[in-house]
């Protein structure tokens, strides 16, 4: 382990301390503590938010006053994603029981779930990096739905931490690492007629598919619609639309992956519904913690969103 290594594995365990000592206040004190945490975290940013303020102005526009509120935006967004980030390293070391995780959420369409697993089919409930989507998918945990979350594990925290974490929150693990592992056991899921947790927005480091995303030219994993393809499994797209002490999702219409199709044409579908939902409320996605903020524009019209 190098030195860049060993101050990321201290930053992670200060914060699984933290994450600990703010769940004796339960999840109203975790809430409070994330929120706190983030709006330090703005404040202490210094050259990388800076960075991110230039990239946001740029992809949001000046038109409509935007850039007034491109800082404002950034801020709520370390805010909301922050508090996140803390309530699930509270779950995962458990502080928190699956019951008071779930609790933390309101999810609007779940007939739209039911009506993707009719004949017992699969799903692929795709989240972003929007808010808190794994007491999401605990809170579906609770409900009776069976669910398995799929992780990567890093090297800043400790081996298996997300492992552990996920099944003491009372649902299933399956690795994205090594893939050929993962995948087996992601497709025996869905044709089980069990639903998946994936997340989509985070840029592949290779074999992934090129899409204009945000402005950007990105590799976007082709993961979830392959998944999809194969099992002839619905994917049900999840968004945030609420943060408010409360996690508000709302599960969007099932979209059926056709095999017929190039597999560049179906991601495509899943990067412009994902675009449509994050510059709707730019505020709540985690521009601070994914890959995009390390890749150039790709030149010409950015995307628009109509924040004023």
């Amino acid at each position: 382990m190098n030195t860049r290594q060993r101050l990321r594995r201290t930053g992670f365990h200060l914060l699984r301390l933290g994450a600990r000592l703010a769940a004796l206040g339960g999840m109203d004190g975790l809430r409070r503590c994330g929120e706190s945490f983030g709006r330090w975290h703005f404040l202490l940013g210094g050259a990388k938010r800076r960075g991110l303020e230039g990239q946001l102005e740029q992809l949001l526009g000046k038109e409509h006053g935007a850039s007034d509120r491109v800082r404002d935006v950034l801020r709520e967004a370390y805010r909301v994603n922050d508090r996140a980030i803390l309530e699930i390293t509270a779950a995962y070391s458990g502080a928190v029981s699956p019951a008071a995780f779930a609790g933390s959420v309101t999810v609007e369409g779940l007939e739209r779930l039911d009506q993707a697993r009719v004949d017992g089919r699969g799903v692929v409930l795709l989240g972003m990096h929007s808010g808190n989507g794994v007491a999401l998918a605990v809170h579906l945990g609770q409900l009776g739905y069976p669910v398995h979350v799929v992780y990567r594990e890093s090297n800043k925290i400790i081996p298996n931490f997300f492992r552990d974490g996920i099944q003491r929150q009372g649902l299933k693990a399956i690795p994205a690492v090594p893939p050929a592992t993962g995948v087996r056991r992601m497709l025996a899921a869905l044709k089980a007629g069990e639903i998946l947790f994936i997340l989509m927005d985070q840029g592949a480091k290779r074999g992934g598919v090129p899409v204009d995303f945000l402005g950007k030219r990105l590799q976007l994993p082709p993961g979830p619609v392959e998944l999809a393809r194969r099992t002839d499994s619905a994917i049900v797209p999840v968004r945030l639309t609420g943060v408010d002490r409360q996690w508000l999702f709302r599960l969007e219409a099932p979209l059926a992956m056709d095999g017929a199709r190039e597999l560049e044409h179906e991601v495509k579908i899943i990067a412009d519904l994902m675009q449509q939902a994050i510059l709707a409320n730019p505020q709540w996605w985690s521009w601070h913690q994914r890959r995009w903020r390390r890749h150039p524009f790709s030149g010409g019209d950015s995307p628009r969103t109509g924040i004023s």
